[in-house]
């Protein structure tokens, strides 16, 4: 979702790892206030998919992880048995591939990363934390798929337990897109915790007004918009509640038109609800815990944008995973091509905010990317996904230099973490930052921040591609990109130094095919210099064999 490249430059290459993966795919929404799993299948011409399951769970004990920014084992133990019960039934449906994406309740948990580095191990679960931004990017993705009448520039609203989203877009990209601690869940927790007075609903109305002035600000310098579009479950329980007080409850939810003098109305009848202990009716016990904060942010966010009406849509975040997936995968060949590869265009938009080039940053990702999957089974084992990070890391290595040369990889590492990297979680961004970090400088240390941040998991493939970016980076020491290819050969014998007792090393060679007219002087030099953190990690040696590569060839 990030801009599109102003740049009149050659067209940029991409990553070369690709999602993989088939036409039946399970996503699970675990939300604030529940879980919802939808399996899809798409179709045979990949112009669509059908929802061939659709599956929900309320999880209130993750709710209270909101206000405690901890996951207790309450908490966990129901969650992990909610996501056990829809992964069985998600691949008794035939799925080949089942992502769960964690929102507010787990990125903002003090043990959050660990809680879903628990549910990959313990239930073989592709489970991750997304930011804010990728959640906003997920949910447009979703409006675009099922809304393919919108033609002209919109923006979505999507309410949620934890946050709302809004995102101001056309059909090609977003111009503006942000997350806010405003959902229905958090609010009811801060403002209504001891019951519902004239007090806190009044507060609540100005802290939401004041929140969203700058985002209706925003919105308007970027050229506005002509429909307001809302998702997700409070605005569908209240455009259903709508639907009943108007005695039209046979008309589809999904195009449901709500005027903002209606939702005025069932905000004051659901606060006068509130305020005398009186039920809601048309509303579940559930939702009716929540709706009353909801509404208000949604009445507040059309005031804000001044917006006459509201259209509901029925797809929200979990379709839009589905539509991401399918896109990057091949499986959807629908008019979003031009948001089939949002991890590279994410990383291409990062190097032109901060000025970076990219010739550079293309040639030691290539040349990174070349080690690592000549080496793979020889020093590692990582698949496509992890060369991926390893790439991104690559293109970005030296971003840091925007603030300042002296310490560079430091900075790249706060520049990439902070940076709105979108197509990818939580996870993968700390890794691709912790990589460039460590690019250069002194090696992974307990006591370094960056270090400290990463789960025991990450570490081990955070070391491995840090030792193959330092030597590729080495690589291309004069910028001037003079190596065209690069074979890796990993020499059937031993060498017989043994030098206090440490074992004889395995040897491996880089043998460099150079440009027409070019020498690697400045290359071998560097590479002497920045070889020895990948020789002790790997233990190997390590030859740069210039004078092989005619042999070789």
């Amino acid at each position: 979702m990030s801009p599109k490249s102003k740049s009149s430059g050659p067209k940029r290459t991409g990553s070369w790892a690709k999602l993989s993966g088939g036409p039946v795919l399970a996503c699970i929404d675990m939300g604030t206030n529940s879980f919802h799993m939808i399996v899809c299948r798409a179709s045979k011409d990949k112009g669509d998919f059908e929802v061939i399951t659709r599956v929900k769970e309320i999880a209130p004990f993750f709710r209270r992880a909101l206000g405690a920014h901890y996951i207790d084992d309450i908490a966990y133990d129901t969650a992990k048995g909610i996501l056990r019960d829809m992964l069985k039934l998600a691949q008794s449906k035939g799925a080949t591939h089942v992502q769960a994406v964690a929102t507010s309740a787990v990125r903002e948990s003090r043990n959050g990363q660990e809680t879903i580095e628990r549910i990959r191990q313990e239930l073989k679960l592709d489970a991750r934390t997304i930011s804010g931004k990728e959640e906003a990017r997920l949910i447009y993705l979703g409006v675009l798929f099922s809304m393919p009448e919108l033609k002209q520039r919109f923006v979505v609203v999507d309410i949620g337990g934890g946050s709302t989203e809004i995102v101001a877009a056309d059909r090609n990209r977003s111009y503006f897109a942000e997350s806010y601690k405003l959902g229905g869940a958090r609010l009811t927790l801060r403002y209504f915790k001891k019951g519902v007075t004239l007090d806190s609903l009044k507060e609540l109305h100005g802290e939401v007004r004041g929140m969203l002035k700058p985002a209706a600000a925003r919105i308007q310098a970027v050229g506005g918009y002509d429909r307001l579009i809302g998702t997700s479950g409070t605005v569908q329980a209240l455009a259903k509640l709508d639907r009943v007080q108007t005695g039209r409850t046979n008309e589809p939810l999904h195009g449901w038109r709500m005027p903002i003098e209606r939702l005025e109305e069932i905000v004051t009848y659901i606060e006068r609800c509130a305020l005398n202990g009186e039920r809601i009716k048309g509303v579940s016990q559930d939702r009716s815990q929540t709706i009353l904060a909801g509404a208000i942010v949604l009445l507040e966010t059309m005031r804000s944008l001044a917006a006459d009406e509201i259209t509901v849509c029925s797809s929200a975040l979990r379709e839009g995973v589905v539509v991401d997936r399918f896109l990057q995968t091949g499986w959807l060949n629908a008019s979003l091509k031009g948001h089939s590869d949002p991890r590279s265009e994410s990383v291409h938009y990062l190097l032109e905010k901060y000025d970076s080039g990219f010739e550079h940053p293309e040639q030691v990702a290539r040349l990174a990317s070349s080690i690592f999957l000549q080496t793979k089974g020889i020093l590692h084992d990582h698949d496509e996904e992890v060369g991926h990070i390893l790439w991104s890391a690559a293109m970005l290595h030296d971003v840091g230099n925007f603030i300042a040369r002296n310490g560079h990889h430091k900075h790249s590492y706060y520049l990439i973490r902070h940076g709105g990297l979108l197509g990818h979680s939580e996870e993968q961004v700390e890794m691709i930052a912790s990589v460039a970090r460590y690019h250069r400088g002194a090696v992974p240390k307990e006591t370094h921040e960056a270090w400290q941040a990463l789960n025991p998991t990450m570490k081990p493939i955070v070391q491995d591609l840090a030792a193959i970016l330092r030597v590729a980076e080495a690589l291309d020491r004069s910028h001037h990109q003079v190596i065209d290819e690069l074979k890796v050969m990993m020499n059937p014998y031993q060498s017989t130094d043994t030098v206090a007792g440490i074992k004889p090393q395995k040897m491996l060679s880089l043998v460099p095919f150079l440009k027409p007219g070019e020498n690697c002087l400045a290359e071998a030099w560097a590479l002497n210099e920045k070889k020895e953190y990948f020789e002790q990690h790997f233990s190997v040696k390590l030859h740069f064999l210039v004078e092989a590569s005619q042999a070789v060839r």
